[in-house]
C-alpha cells in the first residue's frame, strides 16, 4: 500500500492497456468490460476507495470469462456437432475464428492484470487519494472540505469584511463542517490580516 505516485514506467504500462482495449470498444464485447473499468476508476476517484478498481477488475474477468466460455463452447460445438458433419465440406473457419475469440479473452484477461491492475495495485494509497497520472499530492484539506487555511488570502478578502468571514466560519462549525480548533485557526488569522 504505497503512498508514493507511479512511475512513468508503471503509467505507461496503463496506457498501453487502454490503447489495446481501443479495438475491443469497436465490437459490442469490448464496450462492457471497458466499461466496468471507467466506471471503477470514476468510482474510486470519487469516494477515493481503491476497492472500486479491484471490483472493476473483478466484474471485468468474470465478463471476459463468460466470453471466452461461449467461444470455447461453440468451438467444441463446431467440433464435435457441424464439423462431424461436413468435416471434408468446410475448411473448419467458424473453428479457427472461435479458438481466435477465446485466445483472445485470454490475452486480455493477463493483460488487465499485468498492465492494468498490478501498478496500480503497489500504490494503492497515491491512486485512490491523487488519481493515476499525477505526480503531485492533492493539497490537504480541513474536515469540511475546505483547503487549508489558505483560503483567507488577502486579495480573496478584499471583497468581503473581516466580519462577513468570520460569521461564515462560525457557520460551518456550528453546523458541524469544521472542528474547534479549525474555526479558531481561520478566526485568528482573518483578525491578523483585519
Amino acid at each position: 500500500m504505497s503512498a508514493k505516485p507511479l512511475s512513468s514506467a508503471e503509467q505507461s504500462k496503463i496506457m498501453i492497456f487502454v490503447l489495446a482495449m481501443l479495438p475491443t470498444i469497436f465490437f459490442i464485447v469490448g464496450i462492457i468490460p471497458a466499461l466496468f473499468l471507467i466506471f471503477g476508476t470514476f468510482m474510486m476517484k470519487k469516494n477515493n476507495d481503491f476497492s472500486h478498481i479491484e471490483t472493476a477488475v473483478r466484474n471485468y474477468k468474470c465478463y471476459v470469462f463468460l466470453a471466452l466460455g461461449v467461444a470455447a463452447l461453440f468451438a467444441m460445438y463446431y467440433a464435435t456437432t457441424l464439423g462431424a458433419k461436413d468435416r471434408y465440406d468446410r475448411d473448419g473457419a467458424e473453428f479457427i475464428i472461435s479458438l481466435a475469440f477465446a485466445g483472445i479473452a485470454i490475452i486480455y484477461i493477463l493483460l488487465v492484470n499485468k498492465l492494468f491492475l498490478s501498478p496500480l495495485a503497489s500504490h494503492t494509497d497515491w491512486v485512490a487519494n491523487n488519481g493515476i497520472f499525477t505526480n503531485k499530492p492533492k493539497k490537504i484539506t480541513l474536515q469540511g472540505g475546505f483547503e487549508d487555511i489558505d483560503i483567507i488570502k488577502g486579495e480573496r478578502l478584499k471583497s468581503f469584511s473581516v466580519a462577513d468571514e468570520l460569521i461564515k466560519w462560525a457557520k460551518l462549525k456550528e453546523d458541524g463542517h469544521i472542528s474547534e480548533q479549525e474555526f479558531n485557526d481561520a478566526r485568528k488569522k482573518l483578525l491578523q490580516r483585519g
